[in-house]
């Protein structure tokens, strides 16, 4: 029996996948999506007579776009954005942290040391104390050949710093170090989205028998994100909202390449 559907209840939105049109590689994978839609656009040319009554409406230049947001913030959609790459540390390519640090110094005890090795000691230039959970008198390092004194500290390439003379208390240090745990995504100014590959992955049900979960998909040649207006709410309950334009394939021959195709399938 030929499968024939029409109207549809749509379960959700499963995932989308955006590939490479180079290689086919997988971009990136979201599986978090809600509020998707899909808007498709013309231009209309009006065509009238001698008395500017219409005739009729010419129509061309259609475009479609998909908007959505991720429940989760992706970092991988969010370099998609930038037009970069996310940069993942290992042993031989370790990512530059950035660390900050407020360290007890007990009475009778002259130093201190910092949980990572610092990328550069001679680069942390101040230190201050924490009075009342606010930063407190600033600290300067001394010569590099010198001795702490009442104002200044002196750290080894280790990170361990000699406080100043006397100090007990809380000191609140900023510092960069290596990792091999990290990842980095760098937003340039002259980089910008490249063009992909999209499937949307849906599940429909039966309007009589919703027993029935019935498969779907869009399936979009050529699309590319739009960097124009890329918002992310930097609060718990922040959402990671994205737009597509969808573009036909300009080089087919024929000029005339699809936009989007909706497939729905029983298996």
């Amino acid at each position: 029996m030929s499968f024939n559907k029409n109207e549809l209840i749509l379960d959700r939105v499963r995932s989308l996948t955006a590939h490479s049109l180079t290689d086919g590689k997988m971009l990136f994978r979201l599986t978090s999506l809600e509020d998707v839609s899909i808007n498709c656009t013309a231009e209309g040319e009006e065509v009238t007579d001698a008395v500017g009554s219409l005739i009729t409406t010419i129509y061309r230049a259609k475009k479609a776009k998909i908007t959505a947001t991720n429940s989760l913030i992706s970092l991988d959609l969010l370099a998609a954005q930038y037009g970069t790459k996310k940069e993942v540390a290992g042993v031989t390519n370790k990512i530059t942290n950035y660390a900050d640090e407020i360290l007890e110094v007990v009475s009778g005890k002259t130093t201190v040391k910092l949980s990572h090795r610092p990328k550069n000691a001679n680069e942390i230039k101040w230190i201050y104390s924490i009075s009342n959970n606010e930063i407190g008198e600033a600290y300067s390092a001394a010569p590099v050949t010198g001795q702490s004194d009442a104002t200044t500290f002196v750290i080894s390439d280790e990170g361990e710093i000699t406080v100043p003379t006397g100090f007990t208390g809380k000191l609140y240090v900023e510092y960069t170090y290596e990792t091999e745990k990290a990842v980095c995504i760098s937003n340039k100014e002259y980089s910008f989205p490249e063009s992909c590959n999209l499937i949307l992955y849906c599940y429909f049900r039966d309007k009589c028998n919703d027993n029935v979960v019935i498969s779907g998909k869009l399936i979009c040649p050529k699309a590319k994100l739009n960097p124009s207006q890329v918002e992310l709410a930097l609060k718990t309950a922040g959402k990671h909202s994205f737009e597509f334009d969808m573009q036909k394939d300009y080089c087919i021959e024929d000029g005339h390449g699809g936009l989007y195709s909706i497939l729905v399938s029983e298996d």
